[in-house]
């Protein structure tokens, strides 16, 4: 029997090493240390917010269009283009106007910005001798124009207006009284791609569209209703006490459930809920005290305004620049006007990450990453999100992130939880990378850290992978005796 017992010993020898040499060769050590993650007060030039340039168009059966007067593309960033169809103020747009248009959204789609269109009839202030004499015209303009906008739906980020109005600001014209504006509206909201928001002069204009005398709740946000799709554009923003008429005079009396003009604290509060969704902006005129800079930031950033026109009013804007923010963050002595445009829209920065793993045997880890929104708004748009892994020979490894970043509140912090497949990953060291961008455009979306960029993102840490087990407790003994000698 003692030859026999001998063999099974072996055998039992054999498969005991076996096992051990399995679980060995199975058995990872992944080591994480976090980077520093320190804000930058850097301006960001992101999608779909900032500053927005003008230029003016209007449409006719001559020249064709010169896409040399495009500039020459400078990344992500708004265009407004004012459109004017009065020339075809008693007729349909011909084909020539419209493959006129087609041009020149195709010019401006390959400069790679992010389109605001506004279709109207008047420059002057005087719509009602520009617009057509008939409601049926101006909504076939809406569907002639939308089989060309609708193209471009991945650079066309919102329509101001309803087509109406002295300088398409929906007032001063025979149209927006009674259904009028209702049936513009809704036509418009009919007829363009639902990805493509739309925009109102007003908060009173909003709740008669959306027939709601409450701002959009965060059930109903983004389902492709007209509501979820209609934002605001103020170009008395900041104006005066009711900002040029947006908002009821100080001695107006209303009732809270009607659609009416409401007060201007009231109206921002209105903002303040709705604009979380949808967007926000306009231009800020006419030097008064509702623009000095503190006044200032705490009204855009109570209405998440996200854009603004670069270039009106000058006055204010040199009042912005002789003002200081005085704060605790990262841009305290940083002049108005600089903090006012590092904080339009959106601005996400990281602000640390974890890294656990439950044991060796595992075959994930989990890396926890904390980031906060410090713009006046979220983004209205998502972004697609991913971790990247970069091994020292450059190749990367890319972890998608199920998140929505619309939901990335303003001033709010928000947790990213990943789980990294470490069991299938090389022995060696990788970089850890945080990455946005704009599925639509493809632009990247850079983070307000210090050394993120347009091609990596932000540096998250180093995570370091081995299967050597006596290194490992050698490592993990050194770094004990470390912490006890302190």
């Amino acid at each position: 029997m003692k030859p026999l017992k001998k063999i099974l010993l072996l055998l039992l020898t054999a498969c005991l090493t076996l096992g051990i040499l399995f679980l060995y060769q199975n058995t990872c050590f992944p080591e994480y240390t976090a980077a520093s993650c320190r804000e930058s007060v850097q301006a960001l030039n992101n999608p779909y917010a900032g500053w927005y340039q003008i230029y003016g168009y209007s449409l006719t059966d001559g020249e064709a269009f010169d896409s040399s007067r495009i500039p020459e593309n400078s990344g992500p960033g708004l265009v407004l283009l004012q459109i004017n169809l009065r020339n075809y103020a008693d007729t349909p747009v011909s084909d020539a106007g419209l493959r006129q248009l087609d041009a020149i959204l195709k010019a401006w789609q390959s400069a790679g910005r992010q389109l605001i269109l506004r279709f109207l009839y008047d420059w002057d202030g005087n719509a009602q001798e520009s617009e057509p004499e008939t409601l049926t015209l101006v909504l076939t303009h809406m569907s002639q124009t939308a089989e060309i906008i609708n193209a471009y739906a991945d650079c066309v980020y919102l329509l101001q207006g309803i087509f109406v109005g002295n300088w398409g600001e929906m007032h001063g014209s025979r149209y927006m009284a009674g259904e009028d504006m209702l049936t513009l509206a809704e036509h418009l909201a009919s007829v363009t791609d639902p990805r493509i928001f739309l925009s109102v002069r007003t908060p009173e204009q909003w709740r008669t569209i959306a027939g709601s005398s409450q701002p959009l709740s965060p059930e109903a946000a983004f389902d492709g209703s007209v509501a979820a799709r209609l934002g605001l554009f103020n170009d008395g923003m900041l104006g005066s006490e009711t900002d040029l008429g947006t908002y009821a005079a100080a001695d107006a009396s209303f009732a809270p459930s009607d659609f009416g003009k409401r007060l201007r604290q009231s109206e921002l509060l209105f903002q303040a809920e709705l604009c979380r969704y949808v967007p926000n902006g306009g231009e800020v005129v006419i030097d008064n005290p509702y623009n000095d800079f503190l006044n200032a930031v705490q009204d855009l950033a109570c209405s998440h305004v996200s854009y603004l026109n670069s270039t009106y009013d000058e006055t204010v804007f040199s009042k912005w620049k002789m003002s200081v923010w005085q704060g605790s963050d990262a841009f305290n002595g940083m002049n108005g006007y600089d903090y006012i445009s590092r904080h339009l829209g959106y601005r996400y920065c990281v602000r640390s990450s974890d890294f656990n793993v439950s044991s060796p045997w595992n075959d994930t880890a989990s890396l926890s990453v904390l980031l906060e929104n410090t713009g006046f708004s979220n983004s209205c748009r998502s972004f697609d999100v991913c971790l990247v892994l970069v091994s020292a020979s450059g190749r990367e490894s890319l972890i998608p992130i199920p998140t929505d970043t619309r939901l990335w509140d303003t001033d709010a912090e928000t947790r990213l939880e990943v789980s990294i497949p470490v069991g299938k990953l090389a022995s060696g060291t990788y970089q850890v990378f945080l990455r946005l961008w704009d599925p639509a455009s493809g632009a990247p979306v850079l983070l307000a850290n210090e050394g993120a960029d347009e091609e990596n993102g932000c540096l998250l840490g180093s995570l370091s992978v081995g299967r050597d087990l006596l290194r490992h407790v050698g490592q993990r003994l050194t770094a004990s005796s470390d912490q006890s000698a302190r």
